[in-house]
């Protein structure tokens, strides 16, 4: 099977407890929606299947912040022990059509659907897709089918860069050029930062 006929689709991680925001940080504003709203409308816009959401803390709140779009819930009851657990709940969701699955982080908003849509077109079941900007690794990353078993098999409280370094020439590593890849809302400040650079741009879309 070549990449580009690779039956892609994505899983988007929102299991967290947002410990170091203080508050639900998914469910944030973000330029009048909620901030993990953002992630499912680039998959959406990216032409992926419908995601799968993975719940954990506040899976409610989840669930509203998203009514009305196409995605199904998949709740991760050990979501406590860590985002592996998470991972391989979505993992675990997976349907058989799908060659490779693309983990998306729900508070990372601003990462385009044409970046979505670029990864996905080289993914493939012995493939692991990993965008790079500026020398740096970024999310979201696709994993092949190949590699399901051993992503579902990792503990603890992290995710899967360990694997990653292991798998040599099964790793394509893209180069981006936007750093949207490397930039999540994970303190107060960072979505502080968001906010100010989707006012900015709304700002710039208004000018004549």
């Amino acid at each position: 099977m070549s990449a580009s006929a690779a039956k892609v689709g994505a899983i988007l991680l929102a299991a967290g407890s947002s410990r170091r925001m203080g508050a639900n940080k998914l469910t944030a504003d973000l330029d009048g929606r909620p901030l993990i709203l953002h992630v499912a409308e680039a998959i959406r816009a990216a032409g992926l299947p419908p995601p799968i959401v993975v719940t954990g803390h506040d899976a409610p709140a989840i669930e509203r912040a998203l009514a009305g779009r196409d995605c199904r819930f998949v709740h991760a009851a050990d979501h406590a022990e860590g985002l592996s657990r998470s991972l391989a709940a979505g993992m675990a969701a997976v349907p058989d059509a799908w060659d490779a699955a693309m983990i998306c982080l729900g508070d990372m908003p601003s990462i385009p659907a044409a970046v979505l849509r670029s990864l996905s077109d080289e993914a493939g079941r012995e493939r692991v897709i990993v965008p790079v900007h500026g020398g740096r690794r970024g999310n979201p990353v696709i994993w092949g089918r190949s590699y399901f078993p051993r992503l579902m098999a990792i503990r603890g409280d992290k995710g899967a860069r360990g694997l990653i370094d292991t798998l040599g020439d099964a790793v394509t590593f893209m180069a981006c050029d936007t750093p949207a890849i490397l930039i999540d809302a994970d303190t107060p400040d960072a979505l502080a930062a968001l906010r100010a650079n989707f006012a900015k741009a709304s700002s710039s879309d208004r000018r004549p």
